[in-house]
C-alpha cells in the first residue's frame, strides 16, 4: 500500500500509515521526536513498533 500524501484520520489513518512503514522496516533502527503522545495512539502501533531495533522516543515539553 502506498503511503497517502495527506493523512486526515478520516479517509487515511495515521496508525495505518505508521503500521505500513513499520512493516517495511522490521529490525531497523527507529527514532521518533514528537511533542504529542497518547496511550491510545501507542496501542494502535505498539505491536509493530516493538519490532524496530532499536527504538527511541524523544518527547518534547511543549507542542
Amino acid at each position: 500500500m502506498p503511503i497517502p500524501f495527506v493523512i486526515d484520520n478520516q479517509q487515511h489513518r495515521m496508525a495505518d500509515a505508521l503500521n505500513e512503514l513499520l512493516a517495511q522496516s522490521v529490525a531497523q533502527p527507529l527514532d521518533i521526536a514528537t511533542a504529542y503522545f497518547t496511550i491510545s495512539g501507542y496501542r494502535l502501533v505498539k505491536q509493530r513498533l516493538h519490532m524496530a531495533d532499536p527504538f527511541r522516543l524523544l518527547l518534547g515539553a511543549e507542542p
